[in-house]
């Protein structure tokens, strides 16, 4: 038997692509001892050939007519390049870097396989003596050897062509499936995130993202938008789900006990350690460890934060072993941690091993037009807890509400709705009158705001200021509530009779 017969057998035994054309060129190389054999197919797009060798970092577009390959492609025929005639491609430098090493007695040769057909599925790239290639091609048993990879070739990609697209179909099954259960976990945070607004819903695809990592997350807002609830909710959406959630809030508990709180301490650490205490880091393991206004920790006590965020090992006060635990980290501050970095208050590789997966909870006045679901909701948890059937606020009350300066954010119009829902009797609405008194519209508030030193400078008669400022908060009042004077008087703390005495002594008139 020929010994391209024998080589065309250890062909079909090959299940792999890769392994194919290695084999392939690896025995033509060497049978024909060959300067340079390569197999050229076409990249995933089929808008360019690169070698089957992952080592060489060349590829050509199969248009790039400046190219021979190109004119192959499109003619089908095999094409034979004499050391003379390589200088027509030297405009492509990767071709002229391929074919540098051809010889006096040397050419090149590149045959569109399969061969014989109009379809070309790749191309063969040789380089050997001129007469020695001349000839190898009108040999049947080489020529057979070079059907057998053609047809093996075709078989094995259609093979790997097809698995890659059942590969595709799942990722996209799994990533549609991926999409709908973030969705659902989403919806699931409107419950308790409540709000339609843009803001919030970014939000809540944050904390799921958030929750679907391990790394240690950084919740910054202002006071009362709800950041224990985002640090519950990250610790609910993730995999430590079923383990504690350690809360502790920083700023709350005087420094030379927060140590002590976080890390526990050893029987006889300090004057009435009595017995050993397990710290909150202990108590968090497997779960979550939030540390809320974490602004406020002390510079000694960050130190000690980051050698447990770094090494998962911790020692108790007055310890002699370190202990292990694994927690996830979230954190919550109000105020600017970097300043207090540029500060030298806060440490910075502290900062930076905090802020893996930083998250922005909006204030209230940044989304009003969640106010009225959120006071919704906060009415019925209010019917939930004292066994009432408020039915809601009114629309003036709703219109009231949206135009506040919530410095406190969504906890502040919390007690104002419970506030509102204790005025009102079973079965009706909650008025504008029952909490108004409480409130002022955004536009009011700096009427009550300290002017400039500038501005006082300015004022000559004492007597006379004073009137002008009473007269412009009885106004603003009566304008609110388009002239009622009754509901004015109540908001601004003062009897009907006092109120009515102003305006006429004032000369202000019903709006």
């Amino acid at each position: 038997m020929s010994r391209w017969l024998t080589y065309a057998t250890d062909l079909v035994g090959i299940r792999k692509p890769q392994q194919l054309a290695t084999l392939f060129i690896d025995t033509v190389s060497r049978e024909l001892e060959l300067d340079t054999c390569l197999l050229l197919v076409p990249s995933a797009d089929g808008r360019t050939l690169v070698p089957h060798r992952t080592d060489l970092e060349m590829v050509w577009s199969v248009t790039d007519f400046d190219c021979p390959f190109a004119h192959v492609l499109q003619s089908s025929k095999p094409m034979e390049l004499l050391l003379d005639s390589l200088v027509f491609w030297q405009s492509d430098r990767t071709f002229t870097r391929l074919t540098e090493s051809v010889g006096l007695f040397d050419s090149v040769r590149i045959v569109p396989l399969p061969l014989n057909q109009d379809v070309v599925k790749t191309l063969l790239f040789l380089i050997g003596e001129t007469d020695h290639l001349r000839q190898i091609f009108t040999h049947d048993d080489f020529c057979r050897y070079v059907d057998v990879f053609s047809q093996q070739w075709a078989l094995l990609s259609d093979i790997e062509r097809e698995e890659k697209n059942q590969r595709d179909l799942r990722e996209s099954l799994s990533d549609v499936e991926r999409d709908r259960e973030q969705q659902r976990l989403v919806s699931t945070l409107s419950k308790t995130l409540v709000g339609q607004s843009a803001s919030m819903q970014k939000l809540r695809e944050q904390i799921v993202s958030a929750a679907g990592s391990q790394l240690s997350v950084m919740i910054q807002g202002d006071t009362g938008t709800g950041k224990e609830l985002v640090a519950q909710a990250v610790h609910e959406m993730s995999e430590r789900a079923d383990q504690p959630f350690i809360a502790i809030n920083c700023a709350a508990i005087p420094e030379n006990l927060l140590e002590s709180e976080l890390f526990g301490y050893c029987k006889g650490a300090f004057s009435g350690a009595e017995a050993d205490k397990q710290g909150l880091i202990a108590q968090a393991n497997g779960g979550t460890l939030f540390l809320d206004e974490i602004g406020d920790m002390p510079l000694v006590l960050q130190a000690k934060l980051l050698r447990v965020l770094e090494t998962r090992t911790f020692r108790p006060v007055g310890g002699k072993e370190e202990l292990a635990s694994d927690f996830r980290l979230v954190s919550a501050t109000h105020v600017n941690l970097l300043g207090q970095v540029r500060q030298k208050a806060f440490r910075q590789d502290l900062y930076y091993r905090l802020f893996q997966y930083p998250i922005t909870v909006p204030c209230l006045t940044d989304r009003i037009e969640d106010i009225e679901q959120l006071s919704q909701h906060f009415v019925d948890l209010f019917n939930d807890s004292h066994s009432t059937q408020i039915r809601g606020l009114n629309y003036k009350a709703i219109d009231c509400l949206k135009q506040h300066s919530f410095h406190g954010n969504v906890r502040e119009l919390k007690h104002l709705i419970e506030f509102g829902c204790a005025q009102t009797q079973d079965g009706h609405e909650v008025q504008v009158n029952s909490f108004v008194h409480r409130i002022l519209p955004r536009e009011e508030v700096n009427l009550f705001q300290v002017e400039e030193p500038e501005s006082r400078t300015v004022i000559k008669d004492l007597k006379q200021a004073i009137q002008d400022f009473e007269s412009k908060i009885i106004r603003e009042r009566l304008r609110l509530f388009s002239g009622d004077r009754a509901k004015a008087a109540e908001s601004l703390g003062i009897p009907k009779r006092t109120l009515a005495y102003k305006c006429q002594k004032l000369e202000i008139k019903a709006p």
